[in-house]
């Protein structure tokens, strides 16, 4: 390559179009590669930039679209040698090479000029520039596609939630596509403009005939028309997507918020029902608390504290010792009733003040 480029004496702005095909069609290159031109002292100029294409590669079943790119350089020097061209290609045999390579056996079996080979850069704008009207109109059937499955969602379907997700993700991956093409468009745009002024300029000049000078302008504010629609077609279809995207985004929000409030309402039930059970145990607790003592008693003194048949004949009777057995219940009953509040009041402190160091633990983290 040094030997080439110290042969042909381009000048080292060309190193600069080599080495951006290192970096691949990363989106930090998609606004880069328009045309760079450098006027010299004797009269020649230099003018070298990157187009950014779209190719369609049909495979074995189906077929896909790829991002491109092609570096073109080209020295004119009036009255000496005549002109130097170096096209970088993305692909051996590719379209613009197969186009190159044609025009040239043509040419010089034709003996054209060198006004011939000016329109090389008209063969590398045609060689490419039509698949993107092509490339477009797939985006924006996908779009469209797309944008049918997401309104017609119904999230209160089961499986619906589902299938929004997925379409989510669709669109953002639609929209990764989309984004890089203006920044690649407006460079093949600014590329476009300086070339129509460059020859603008050189046709003042007299330096080409004027056949051909009319016919790149031509060419030139055709390409920059076109750019402009296809520009526009992008503008428009970002905000397609976007705005499916916010409306998507928006049902989804709210079908997961719709979900949030009856998950809230069943805790809020589940906790009810449980506060209820809680204060029924409770109440259980505290009348089993009272029975057991007095049944306790009963059974321990069994029923010498009671007749059913006196001395006298008469019926029931019950012992004048009868109050041993409400002071033993009552007092019995205080003991049960007042240990159980003991131990749940030392429950619920043990239980507050362990909240309040998992509380002071999380604030400190």
């Amino acid at each position: 390559m040094k030997t080439i480029l110290d042969h042909h004496r381009t000048g080292p702005q060309f190193l600069d179009l080599l080495l951006s095909f290192a970096t691949g069609n990363k989106e930090s290159e998609a606004g880069t590669g328009s045309m760079i031109t450098k006027n010299n002292p004797d009269g020649s100029y230099e003018v070298q930039y990157r187009l950014s294409y779209v190719e369609e590669v049909i495979g074995n079943s189906s077929s896909s679209w790829a991002i491109r790119q092609t570096g073109i350089y080209h020295r004119h020097v009036p009255n000496g040698p005549g002109s130097i061209w170096i096209f970088l290609h993305p692909r051996p045999n590719s379209t613009l090479q197969q186009r190159i390579e044609a025009c040239a056996l043509e040419w010089d079996h034709s003996g054209g000029s060198f006004d011939d080979w000016e329109l090389s850069h008209i063969l590398a704008l045609s060689s490419y520039f039509g698949d993107w009207r092509w490339y477009l109109k797939t985006l924006s059937a996908d779009t469209e596609h797309i944008a049918s499955v997401a309104l017609s969602l119904d999230f209160a379907r089961e499986g619906h939630y589902g299938r929004g997700t997925d379409t989510l993700q669709g669109l953002h991956s639609l929209l990764e596509k989309v984004l890089p093409l203006s920044p690649r468009l407006r460079s093949t745009l600014a590329t476009v403009k300086s070339l129509k002024s460059l020859y603008e300029t050189l046709q003042r000049q007299g330096l080409y005939g004027e056949l051909h000078s009319i016919k790149i302008l031509d060419e030139l504010r055709s390409y920059e028309v076109h750019t402009h629609e296809h520009i526009a077609t992008v503008a428009l279809l970002e905000k397609r997507i976007q705005e499916i995207l916010s409306l998507l985004a928006v049902a989804l929000n709210l079908k997961s918020q719709s979900t949030a409030v009856k998950i809230n309402r069943n805790i809020w039930s589940l906790t009810k029902d449980t506060v209820d059970d809680s204060a029924t145990v409770r109440l259980i607790t505290i009348v089993t608390l009272i029975f057991l003592p007095a049944s306790f008693v009963t059974s321990f003194l069994g029923m010498n504290l009671f007749t059913f048949q006196t001395s006298d004949g008469s019926g029931f009777a019950i012992s004048r010792q009868f109050w041993i057995f409400v002071l033993m219940t009552v007092s019995l009953t205080f003991i049960t009733v007042g240990s159980w509040m003991i131990m749940s009041r030392k429950r619920r402190k043990q239980k507050n003040r362990n909240e309040q160091m998992s509380t002071a633990s999380e604030e400190v983290v």
